[in-house]
């Protein structure tokens, strides 16, 4: 929603929600909604959903109350509003009645936790915020187990435990009750693909237009915005996914998208930004602060030139799939491996950094970069220490090394002079010393 000139700090607007949060409603918003739509869409929803039990019905209200009692602007407010509509939390009406500058903001529950899972969109952009490790918590935490399967269901009907007499003079109600006012999931349009193309394209094949009903539309549109899809793209899983019997099998369909989509791109998951999110620093912003911000698909795209290659693709799959890092962390260590390795991207080297990274913790770009800095620091802290201690050829000892070094040679013999200035064989260097060796080699082995 794009508000006009109507809105103002005094423009009027009303709240309508003939429902209630449960429990179970506020733990789904807390862990699958918060992370995708932000703290402070989350507090709007949250606010207004516990402003009707202070208001009236359908009390007639104005911006400026939430301007205040949420120190927000109405542009900050129109940002936050756009998450709540596209997710399916919000549906916003204006009225049309000239010169009444009224909107109506209809309050939704969040979907069930396996209506979430099951929707490719939603599901895919809480991986994409959270990573591979805590969306897999997340998902096992809401998982509720199936009844056992060898049962026998003895309930009793109403009519066999209760006896009611007709009265001529009832009538069942037909008023608007309180009810769960559920979200449809993502706010999307069925315009937003072609169906006439895709049809053109499926002429001659096994599958009928009639199966497509407004559900396996709404699937179509969601996977080929997910994917990249094109009506070719969709024909050709679609015919993966469908049968003369029995229509278009919607789990199949999904499934076969996904393959499809991994075997054109070479990635596991599409990457996912907001119209505010900018994939550059700019202002206050750092580059660092930036990293946290960009897939690390799209970070090994700049990195490459939009050229990334197979094992490009592989390793930055494994990263996402096999570790809980997030996208900033991923990213540094995407930057770091390539500029050690010369431009290359072994696996067993990059997968070594990440699992040592992920038992420290790091969180952020910021951290990782932070870690690098203070491994540098300490491998040149101790270079200088073994340069001080093994002094090249022409320049001075000090005093009490000399007296050290010539009590230890006398005590050895002039056979164990190896590496003394007087033999004229190479000093002993970093290369030589074990415990660098061993620190050099936890970030550069192959």
């Amino acid at each position: 929603m794009k508000f006009n000139e109507r809105l103002k700090p005094n423009t009027e607007f009303i709240v309508y929600q003939p429902g209630t949060l449960s429990d179970d409603n506020y733990e789904v918003l807390n862990a699958l909604y918060l992370p995708v739509i932000g703290t402070e869409a989350f507090g709007i929803y949250l606010y207004l959903f516990e402003s009707t039990k202070v208001y009236d019905k359908l009390a007639v209200r104005f911006h400026r109350e939430l301007m205040d009692e949420l120190s927000l602007n109405l542009s900050d407010f129109e940002t936050s509003l756009d998450k709540l509509e596209a997710i399916g939390l919000v549906r916003t009406y204006v009225s049309n009645k000239e010169h009444d500058d009224l909107f109506v903001y209809r309050l939704l529950q969040p979907l069930t936790p396996e209506m979430y899972f099951k929707d490719p969109m939603l599901s895919m952009y809480l991986y994409s915020q959270v990573g591979s490790a805590k969306f897999n918590d997340k998902k096992d935490r809401l998982i509720y187990p199936e009844l056992p399967g060898d049962l026998t269901e003895v309930t009793k009907k109403f009519t066999e435990v209760f006896y009611h007499a007709r009265d001529a003079k009832f009538q069942t109600p037909d008023e608007h009750f309180k009810q769960n006012d559920v979200s449809r999931g993502p706010s999307i349009d069925l315009d937003d693909f072609d169906f006439e193309v895709l049809y053109t394209h499926l002429k001659g094949t096994r599958i009928d237009k009639q199966f497509f009903t407004k559900e396996v539309k709404k699937l179509v549109v969601q996977l080929s915005q997910l994917f990249k899809l094109n009506a070719y793209d969709i024909k050709q899983i679609l015919l993966q996914s469908s049968s003369p019997q029995f229509g278009i099998d919607k789990e199949r369909l999904k499934t076969e998208a996904r393959k499809y989509y991994q075997k054109e791109y070479g990635e596991v998951i599409p990457s996912f930004t907001t119209a505010e999110e900018a994939v550059r620093p700019s202002g206050d912003e750092s580059y660092l602060d930036s990293l946290d911000k960009v897939s690390p698909l799209d970070r090994i795209n700049d990195l490459r030139n939009y050229k990334p290659s197979e094992n490009d693709l592989k390793v930055v799959t494994e990263l996402i799939v096999k570790t809980g890092l997030e996208n900033g962390v991923l990213n540094v260590l995407l930057e770091y491996a390539i500029q050690m390795k010369e431009g290359d991207l072994p696996l067993r080297y990059v997968m070594t950094i990440a699992e040592n990274w992920e038992k420290e913790g790091y969180r952020t770009a910021a951290e990782a970069y932070q870690s690098i800095m203070e491994f540098r620091e300490a491998q040149e802290e101790k270079r200088r220490k073994r340069q001080f201690k093994y002094a090249g050829p022409g320049e001075e000892q000090p005093a009490w090394l000399k007296e050290k070094t010539s009590r230890k040679e006398n005590r050895q013999g002039t056979s164990k002079t190896k590496n003394t200035k007087k033999t004229g064989e190479p000093m002993k260097t970093l290369k030589d010393d074990e415990d660098f060796s061993k620190l050099i080699n936890k970030f550069r082995e192959n």
